[in-house]
């Protein structure tokens, strides 16, 4: 029998849960913030993996598709985020072996390019500086901007 914390806590994670997907480590951060107790968690969390409401690797797929079509990121940036969300890195590396990181630079930078006034080495340098901070890496700019500037 759930206690009535107990069940103040599932009905908790329930509601957040309700809003978006999250990741096992943010309904335990959550939940504590509410300052409940480490049982009254632990219960939550088996109750949440015995209805099949908490999975890291789903969270991962949908979190890395979702901010893709949002705002384009490189394979670090998505890594660091996803740590952040206290993803395991192996699942974090099977879900970004699947991600075409050259494709979304690509987007990134025909999105930002308009934005970019000078001459072609100027807006090279900014183009690179902007996807580097995107969390792109060297070789799959360094593609891009040639395709770019030399099509």
């Amino acid at each position: 029998m759930i206690e009535n914390t107990d069940k103040e806590a599932f009905d908790l994670a329930i509601r957040y849960l309700g809003n978006r997907e999250h990741s096992r480590k943010e309904i335990i951060v959550k939940l504590e913030r509410k300052q409940f107790n480490q049982e009254a968690i632990e219960t939550v969390l088996n109750r949440l993996d015995e209805l099949g409401l908490l999975d890291d690797r789903s969270f991962a797929m949908n979190y890395v598709g979702s901010r893709s079509r949002k705002k384009p990121l490189g394979r670090y940036k998505l890594r660091y985020e996803l740590l952040q969300k206290g993803i395991a890195e192996e699942v974090i590396d099977e879900v970004l072996n699947e991600y075409d990181s050259s494709t979304h630079c690509l987007d990134a930078a025909l999105k930002k390019l308009p934005f970019i006034k000078g001459d072609e080495r100027y807006r090279r340098k900014k183009l690179h500086a902007f996807l580097m901070n995107r969390g792109f890496d060297s070789q799959t700019i360094r593609e891009t901007l040639d395709q770019i500037f030399h099509s």
